[in-house]
């Protein structure tokens, strides 16, 4: 037990030292808010095509994903976003605070968090069930976030806005670009392959660098009660549920810790920048952010031990 328990503690640390390194770079002046961001902008344009098509690239998809698998993630984030929304218009009379605790209640950071921890426990190469997954999760983040932060501020939902949104997203682009490249039967030369696969790997210690120096660990605000509410419901309640109805559905190994990351994920980083763009509280955003990042470090360790023990992965 102690062994298994090891097992995925180290499966977290990597991620959590990249996070002290970013918080150390900002805490000692090196990098400052304005290059956090541009870099971040930078990043997430450049690398984050490579980590996806590394992992789709040369794998066979039918044997890392069925329709079950796919379906589970697609409905069980749909029903999480529904519960979220209706948990906190009941607790929640404010809508300037509302699309703040909802998104952080729903939406992960699936792609920081999801892959380095997927490849610290099954090698590279391993997960490509975690891409697939990303794929289908990450365009619904993106659409039901526009909706919800535009209902709440009495706005209009631009659908053809949000379609060219997703099309440029640079996640699903690497993907696009992966299934093309498959079905066209090309076979890159290896100096390509080689190439792609170092962007790819460093793709997560450079982005969660990036967070850490993201994270605003100065004063929190007088919403303690919304930020506790929403990092047990994101971080323990939807995480429990989640897993389980996987796990009852008979969904095993790297694709359940494929939905296992997706649930037990924090608050994804863009939350913030999407609250204070749209009309939104985007200081407890921010401050859901950082509390449910810092906090995962110890949940998602101890979910990964319950699956281990059990003999799940």
């Amino acid at each position: 037990m102690l062994q298994n328990f090891i097992i995925c503690v180290n499966a977290v640390i990597p991620s959590a030292i990249y996070l002290i390194i970013g918080i150390i770079l900002k805490v000692t002046g090196v990098m400052k808010d304005e290059e956090v961001k541009k870099f971040t902008h930078v990043v997430f344009l450049t690398l984050y095509p490579f980590i996806m098509f590394d992992n789709l690239y040369g794998k066979n998809i039918a044997d890392n994903m069925d329709a079950r698998l796919g379906l589970y993630a697609v409905i069980f984030t749909a029903l999480q976003f529904a519960a979220s929304w209706i948990f906190v218009c009941t607790i929640e009379k404010n809508n300037y605070h509302r699309g703040a605790m909802i998104q952080s209640l729903y939406r992960s950071n699936y792609v920081l968090m999801g892959f380095p921890i997927a490849v610290n426990l099954f090698g590279k190469g391993n997960i490509t069930a975690v891409a697939i997954i990303m794929m289908l999760v990450v365009p619904f983040y993106n659409v039901t976030a526009v909706i919800l932060f535009e209902t709440f501020r009495g706005g209009k939902v631009n659908f053809g806005q949000m379609l060219k949104r997703i099309l440029t997203n640079p996640i699903i682009d690497g993907g696009i670009a992966a299934f093309i490249v498959m079905m066209l039967g090309i076979d890159l030369p290896a100096p390509i392959v080689n190439t792609i696969g170092t962007l790819s790997d460093a793709t997560a210690p450079i982005a969660m660098i990036l967070l850490g120096a993201a994270l605003n660990l100065k004063g929190f605000s007088s919403d303690r009660w919304r930020i506790a509410v929403c990092t047990i419901g994101k971080l323990i309640v939807f995480p429990a549920f989640g897993i389980a109805g996987a796990a009852f559905l008979g969904i095993r190994n790297v694709q359940l810790i494929a939905v296992t990351l997706m649930v037990a994920a924090p608050d994804a980083l863009a939350s913030y920048a999407m609250a204070s763009s749209m009309g939104g509280n985007g200081k407890l955003a921010g401050e859901l952010v950082v509390i449910t990042t810092i906090t995962s470090c110890f949940t998602i360790p101890i979910f990964l031990f319950i699956l281990k023990t059990n003999g799940l992965f």
